[in-house]
């Protein structure tokens, strides 16, 4: 019982903050962190895109993606965007787009398309070690994210509305390096302050003294998904921080064994669909994507498909997409 308690201290002194001046420090502390994991690969892809497109790179790869594209509604060189997206995350991708002149509509796409599947080798590697997924989710998700694009291309009005929030952003027709470098800091700026609004409200839950009854009053989600009110904790977690950012506090969670094999077919499943929403939202957002078109999708997504898997135990039958077989044990 002691070192139960203990423990509870140890992690109220270390994450919980304790006034409103340390939420704002701890706040500014891992928007920094998380910041710089994230600018580490922003920034250096973001010049070797550049690179690439002075060379004629992305001339040459156009034509040759240009038939599967034009199904989604982009043109050729943006598969070098869902590449970057796929294997590294979303701000590699957001970096790759800066140098493709891209309409509002189109970055919409990207940001629907690369929300269902990014950082494919990291998080995939999280549910594999977690036992919460095997390593055919990652194809799942490739091929769900594109399905959904060319949907979206269907349905999708040719004008959507948006508000690209970074003055050096612009056609590649009129690239110069001292325009791309420029657009470059603006978004770093960007991130910075994303990454620290996302920190700080999450800091603000942690302190707030009520955070427990919110807590029993969300378990209308999972129990609207019908996973038990233990895989309450991973949702959110994943939902709001993200499967790779959160694999340590996921980790812990599933280490007492309290979810069962539905809960971790359906909550693997909703996490694939809907997680770090409200980071991946900004971020483009901030270049311009259409924000409702962006959570319209995802939300639809996530409500009809989880619906669907948690009917009847349909998910038993789509372990061949990826998910956790009932032999795996968390």
């Amino acid at each position: 019982m002691r070192k139960k308690e203990g423990k509870e201290r140890d992690f109220q002194r270390q994450f919980v903050p304790q006034s409103v001046r340390d939420i704002f420090s701890k706040a500014f502390r891992q928007g920094l962190k998380v910041s710089w994991m994230l600018l580490k690969i922003y920034i250096p892809v973001s010049i070797i895109t550049a690179v690439l497109d002075r060379i004629g790179f992305l001339d040459l790869i156009a034509p040759v993606f240009e038939p599967l594209m034009k199904l989604i509604g982009l043109p050729g060189e943006a598969a070098l965007v869902l590449l970057a997206a796929w294997v590294n995350n979303l701000f590699a991708a957001i970096a790759a787009a800066s140098v493709i002149d891209l309409s509002i509509r189109q970055i919409t796409i990207i940001a629907i398309v690369t929300g269902f599947a990014h950082n494919l080798i990291v998080e995939t590697g999280v549910l594999v070690k977690l036992k919460m997924a095997r390593p055919a989710i990652a194809l799942t998700r490739i091929v769900f994210g594109f399905a959904a694009g060319m949907v979206l291309n269907l349905i999708m009005p040719e004008t959507v509305k948006g508000v690209i929030i970074n003055p050096y952003a612009g056609s590649s027709a009129d690239f110069s390096w001292t325009a791309h470098l420029s657009g470059i800091a603006v978004t770093t700026l960007q991130i910075v302050i994303v990454m620290f609004l996302v920190m700080l409200v999450y800091e603000f839950f942690l302190y707030w003294k009520h955070s427990g009854k919110i807590k029993e009053k969300l378990t209308v989600f999972t129990r609207f998904f019908g996973m038990s009110s233990a895989a309450l904790g991973p949702w959110l977690v994943g939902t709001f921080i993200g499967i790779a950012y959160g694999a340590g506090i996921l980790f812990d969670m599933n280490r007492k064994h309290l979810l069962t094999h539905k809960d971790n077919c359906l909550l693997t499943a909703s996490l694939c669909l809907f997680h770090a929403v409200v980071e991946d939202t900004v971020i483009f957002v901030v270049i311009g994507a259409n924000l409702w078109w962006i959570l319209g999708a995802r939300i639809l997504s996530l409500i009809l498909i989880i619906t669907l898997l948690s009917r009847n135990n349909l998910y038993k039958k789509f372990t061949w997409a990826g998910l956790p077989k009932e032999t795996l044990k968390c």
